[in-house]
């Protein structure tokens, strides 16, 4: 029959499509795809997603596909997992215990050969199982399973969700593939698609799925390119085929049902696809099993398919010239794209011209692909989850979940002496009715529960978030902050008006023990982290694609340099943080006039970024979010995957993606807070200098709750406000780290907990750029002379000096001038918070309804004149663009007093706790010690008498002491030792018993050679009595040549036979090392260039002292000389540093110039310009201490010249 007397097919729907969720296979997000297949020339009614392994997809398709039936479109999505298959998982996991068995043995032959370092051919199996993220290589699906073992081979399986039934066992399919099957890849098999095959609809896949590979297995002897379909002539080869393929199709057939099974054709140039299609034709028409098509897309239209093959080779990243080369669009076998009926007929048309074995099968091929439409429209049903909140469980039929939250909050009222405060009894009523009215009992019961479980074990914060706005959340020991003392509104948390469900973020000083909590209550696999999906961002996508296009990588490197510090101010809104930044590619056009002239020189660079930018790379995990809910309700609404073999979801939450609330499941975000840990370890710290050798948890938290806790303690001590907010000895002071909002504290001084959150508030970047932390401390200062235009604005506005700060300030100001209601507020401030980032449409409307409310219930209620309340109305308008939430910032000011409470009740304690903390980070320790310098203590070198395993303030040197955990080659067992023996008068008593032997047996010649190194033998008395002049003479004596050996002998350097034979003569040998420090008498001290490169290998950190000697940083302060790095923008002034690095360059106009990075004494790094030449043999080394007159420009940063430039001599 020909063609052309066939009606063409007229609907598809495609079954078989995979998003950027199949990770460095496919690229486009759900949205992407469904845009492309509903848009009119497409025509598309219907579309089912397949990711590889996993249904992260899923919920991204579910938001988008409701999205197009909103707006009156017919659309239905269908939801799917493109599985990896074997037949039996016992028989899979057999084969697989053998191999590690074999790799165990070998590894065990080799070490009994003394061969434990040689080679054991083990495929980095360990390294990807741990790891849990799938990477599809498609190579490697299309290799012939010749000489691949048997526990590699898996094949692939589409699987789609029919029903709500489905939908469950579609999602308990993919979270037991994880648990029980995952090498590499999660697997299913038959025995576990039979137990969860009702509702589901199968298709055999590609040449990578189960029927691709019974028929090619068949041919060993050929490579994938060789297969075609004429190789099935030989009739003894079809008939084995075709029996195995009908076997095949009866265990199909006995899981999911004749109806629900059905073999996949696909139209492409592969000859191997060919080969399945003969096969598959042929098995229909033999068995009945029926027919589809389907596209196999991968990306979602025809003009990105370039930038698929880029994202493939990303994920297999190779700096081979070879493997970095795209393939041209003529030579693709494959057009995966998402198609309609036509572009799949008129494929099928190619290949019907090409094979003859369609011939015959005309009808069957359109039936196939009409029958996809079918599918989705009259097999499957438009389906998705229960979306309501899951929860655990509480209450009974006799006593509900709300009274059990009832009776707490009366518990916490008598508890806390408010049960006859009738402004709290009052409060507490409001927040459980609406609690009640929204039916959140349930999460406010869960929160308690776990936050009591751990107050038990970690230090609580006093609350985060508008969260600690709530009475309910002070009352079950949530949050640990009274909202009513500092007037936080319950209606900008929670109440009738929010849809939402409520977010209580909270702040621990371990937040594990939250989570384990979690898990202990509720059962492990009912706590699920919250997945983060990483994805390709700006600057490493644009120098990984300029590789493919032979972009000299000095020209990526220049324009990426800097390039973020070039457009965040532009781009950056007015309340983001600069952590939060992220740098995107239409941003950089807009205001990077360099970028865009590199995208324009570089078209097919562009073009690229442009499909890949934040394009999945992989999968991570929320910082401290986790789902908390039954595990059947987890399990039958969610397709959990595991990561590190650890089950987390599949979804994730956050400012651009919102899969999991809206689907019901809550995340609740247990944050580990430093500052709570320092508080804890400080108080450990103090317990221990007070008697309490082992302080347990318990004590701390008591010492912490008669002294700290805001829930039982006033924050209004006078010494802290002093010592600390005014004198600046602002030392890890929570949120006061950085130099500009240290200076914003000193000029403001604040008093009081609510001045120190309006600070919080203030320090970033919106109120900045509107100059209102200046305008603040003005106010501050001149207090008296403010004017408030009526007295209800004073109320609200006195504790910020009239500025409007919170956002709480606005809602009390429209409920007590205006009359709006809690709700009413609530929604102006959602209004006015939005239209600073939105001002188009409906919204603007909205606000001008609010702003007439707003101005006649001020004059109706109070008779105020139109002009003041409209004046207020602009100031509120204003400051909406950067009002802060007042519960987060007074929040954050109690944990800030916290830690200033320590420093000045408990200075020393709470600066070595700091120091430890910082232990690990060098920029932060060198910070920290230049800060404990600056207030008059002394950081002494790290001594083997003094040091332990954290920083400790020695009270026997009056100085902070390292510990010497912190030195390379010092290992835990030789400080053990040491620390156990010491302490130690000379060097003999270190080094010998009472009888002359040696003591260690952990601490040896490499920790002996560390703490020379470092100079940390400085307290015995050999250094103070003459007999050693330095650390390099010692080492030598103790290290040199065979000294080592032969002092580990005995103090005498001789074996107990050696010593014997002498005693027989009457001799008596003298000490070994006496004659070794004659020997070694001359050995000359370290340069300090010598001692600095020492210290830094040994503790990877620069040693300040050094670097910056007391003896010239004293001759600077003397002279105010400031540091080149506190030069103002615009100012020329002379300022000191060190030098790092160097680099000697010439301009376009060839002019000399030196390139170098400095560093100052907080470890703080730039780079300085310095025109001109240096004389011979007089440009700065490494570390070489220099002034120089320095121009610091806006734009080109810091330059001098050459002839202005001095080096100061340090011996």
């Amino acid at each position: 029959m020909s063609l052309d007397k066939i009606t063409p097919p007229d609907r598809f729907t495609g079954l078989h499509s995979h998003t950027t969720f199949s990770t460095f296979d496919a690229i486009g997000y759900p949205s992407d795809h469904i845009d492309f297949i509903t848009s009119d020339p497409q025509g598309g009614d219907s579309w089912a997603i397949t990711d590889h392994g996993n249904g992260n997809g899923l919920g991204h398709a579910n938001a988008h596909s409701n999205i197009i039936k909103k707006s009156g479109r017919k659309y239905r999505q269908l939801y799917g997992v493109e599985f990896y298959f074997v037949p039996s998982l016992k028989t899979w996991q057999e084969q697989y215990t053998a191999h590690r068995e074999a790799v165990q043995a070998e590894k065990d032959a080799k070490k009994k050969e003394k061969m434990a370092n040689a080679p054991v051919i083990v495929d980095a199996e360990k390294e990807i199982e741990a790891g849990g993220h799938i990477i599809e290589d498609e190579n490697e699906t299309k290799e012939s399973s010749k000489g691949k073992p048997a526990w590699k081979r898996y094949y692939h399986l589409v699987v789609i969700a029919k029903n709500r039934t489905g939908l469950t066992n579609l999602f308990t399919l993919v979270k037991k593939s994880y648990k029980h099957g995952f090498y590499r890849f999660p697997r299913i098999d038959f025995e576990m698609l039979k137990e969860h095959g009702e509702g589901l609809v199968v298709s055999t896949a590609c040449v990578g799925g189960l029927a691709s590979g019974i028929i090619y297995n068949e041919f060993q002897d050929y490579t994938f390119d060789q297969f075609h379909p004429d190789l099935l002539n030989d009739p003894t080869k079809y008939n084995t085929v075709m029996k195995r393929l009908t076997n095949m199709t009866d265990y199909f057939v006995d899981c999911v049902g004749q109806e629900n099974f059905f073999l996949e054709l696909q139209f492409n140039k592969l000859t191997a696809q060919q080969m399945t299609n003969r096969m598959l034709l042929d098995l229909s028409k033999n068995t009945g099993i029926k027919l589809v098509a389907t596209a196999d897309s991968h990306y979602p239209n025809p003009n990105v398919w370039e930038a698929r093959e880029l994202y493939k080779k990303l994920g297999w990243f190779s700096n081979d010239p070879k493997k970095m080369i795209l393939p041209k669009e003529e030579d693709l076998k494959c057009l995966l794209y998402p198609k309609n009926a036509q572009q799949m007929w008129s494929e099928f048309t190619e290949n019907y011209n090409e094979y003859d074995f369609y011939k015959g099968y005309e009808t069957d091929v359109r039936d196939a692909i009409n029958r996809t439409n079918d599918i989705a429209w009259q097999l499957c049903e438009d389906t998705w989850i229960d979306q309501s909140a899951k929860l655990p469980l509480h209450g009974t039929t006799d006593k509900p979940a709300f009274n059990i939250l009832v009776d707490l909050v009366k518990d916490g009222l008598i508890r806390e002496g408010l049960d006859k405060n009738q402004e709290y009894i009052d409060r507490a009523k409001q927040e459980l009715a609406d609690i009640k009215t929204l039916g959140h009992e349930s999460y406010f019961i869960t929160m308690y529960q776990i936050f009591e479980k751990s107050s038990k074990k970690t230090l609580l914060g006093p609350g985060r978030g508008s969260g600690a706005g709530s009475l309910v959340n002070f009352l079950l020991g949530i949050t640990q902050l009274d909202p009513i003392e500092y007037g936080l509104l319950w209606a900008r948390f929670l109440g009738p008006h929010k849809v939402s469900w409520p977010d209580i973020d909270t702040d621990a000083g371990d937040r594990d023990v939250l989570i384990e909590a979690s898990k202990e209550l509720y059962g492990e696999e009912s706590v699920i982290p919250v997945s983060n999906f990483n994805t390709l961002k700006l600057k490493s996508l644009l120098k990984d694609v300029c590789k493919f296009y032979n972009v000299p990588f000095m020209d990526v490197n220049k324009l990426t340099a800097g390039l973020q510090e070039e457009v965040m101010p532009f781009a950056r809104g007015d309340n983001e943080e600069k952590s939060m930044f992220m740098l995107k590619h239409e941003d950089c056009m807009q205001y990077s006039k360099r970028y865009k002239t590199f995208m324009e020189k570089y078209p097919d660079v562009e073009r690229q970024i442009s499909s890949l930018f934040l394009q999945n790379r992989s999968i991570g995990r929320h910082a401290g979010g986790v789902i908390i809910a039954p595990e059947k309700d987890l399990t039958s609404c969610m397709p959990i995957i595991s990561v590190r073999g650890e089950l987390q979801t599949p979804w994730s939450e956050g400012m651009n993606v919102r899969n999991l609330e809206p689907n019901g499941f809550l995340k609740f975000d247990f944050l580990g807070l430093t500052l709570l840990r320092d508080v804890e370890n400080c108080i450990r710290r103090i317990l221990k200098k007070q008697g309490n050798e082992d302080p347990t948890f318990l004590d701390v938290k008591a010492f912490f709750d008669k002294h700290l806790n805001c829930r039982n303690v006033k924050m209004d001590d006078p010494k802290v406000w002093k010592h600390v907010y005014e004198d600046g000895r602002l030392t890890a002071i929570f949120q006061f780290t950085a130099d500009g909002a240290r200076r914003f504290c000193l000029e403001a001084k604040p008093t009081d907990i609510e001045t120190l959150g309006a600070l919080t508030a203030i320090y970033r970047p919106g109120p900045l750029k509107a100059n209102v932390h200046q305008k603040f401390v003005q106010a501050k200062r001149d207090k008296d002379s403010v004017v408030y235009a009526h007295p209800e604005i004073k109320k609200v506005l006195s504790p910020t000096f009239n500025h409007i700060v919170f956002q709480e300030q606005f809602m009390m100001l429209a409920q007590n001038l205006a009359g709006f209601t809690p709700g009413e507020s609530d929604k102006l401030r959602k209004t006015l918070v939005k239209m600073s980032h939105d001002s188009l449409g409906g919204k603007k409307n909205e606000r001008q309804i609010a702003k007439e409310k707003f101005i006649k219930g001020a004059k109706d209620i109070h008779g105020i004149d139109e002009k003041v309340t409209t004046d207020l109305w602009e100031r509120i308008e204003a400051f909406s663009t950067y009002g802060f939430n007042k519960s987060h910032a007074i929040a954050y000011a109690i944990d800030s007093y916290y830690g200033a409470w320590l420093h000045t009740h408990h200075e020393t304690e709470w600066l070595a706790t700091i120091l430890d903390s910082e232990n690990n980070n060098p920029n932060g320790l060198t910070k920290t010690i230049s800060e404990i310098k600056s207030y008059g203590y002394k950081i002494v070198d790290a001594d083997i008498n003094y040091s332990g395993t954290q920083w400790e303030y020695s009270e026997e040197v009056n100085a902070f002491v390292p510990p010497l955990s912190s030195i390379k080659g010092v290992g835990d067992a030789a400080m053990n030792e040491v620390m156990e023996s010491r302490p130690f008068r000379n060097i003999k008593e270190l080094l010998y018993d009472n009888e002359g032997n040696w003591k260690w047996s952990k601490f040896n010649k490499s920790a002996i050679k560390s703490l020379c190194t470092v100079e940390a033998l400085g307290s015995l008395e050999e250094f103070t009595d003459g007999t050693l002049n330095n650390h390099h003479q010692l080492l030598q004596v103790l290290t040199d040549d065979k000294n080592y050996d032969v002092l580990r002998k005995h103090k005498s350097g001789l074996t107990k036979t050696q010593r014997k034979k002498l005693e027989k003569q009457g001799e008596f040998p003298s000490d070994h090392i006496d004659s070794l420090f004659e020997k070694y008498k001359d050995v000359v001290d370290w340069t300090r260039m010598e001692k600095i490169e020492n210290y830094a290998t040994m503790t990877s950190t620069i040693k300040n002292n050094l670097v910056f000697p007391d003896e010239i940083m004293d001759q600077i302060r003397l002279h105010n000389v400031p540091c080149a790095f506190d030069i103002p923008e615009g100012a020329r002034k002379q300022g000191w540093f060190s030098v790092i690095d160097k680099t000697k360059k010439k301009s376009k106009n060839n002019r000399v110039f030196w390139s170098l990075k400095i560093i100052d004494n907080q470890n703080n790094t730039k780079w300085l310009r310095v025109w001109g030449d240096f004389h011979e043999g007089k440009e700065p080394e490494k570390y070489t201490f220099c002034l120089a007159d320095i121009h610091n420009d806006a734009q080109w940063g810091m330059s001098t010249n050459a002839a202005k430039f001095k080096i100061i001599p340090l011996q």
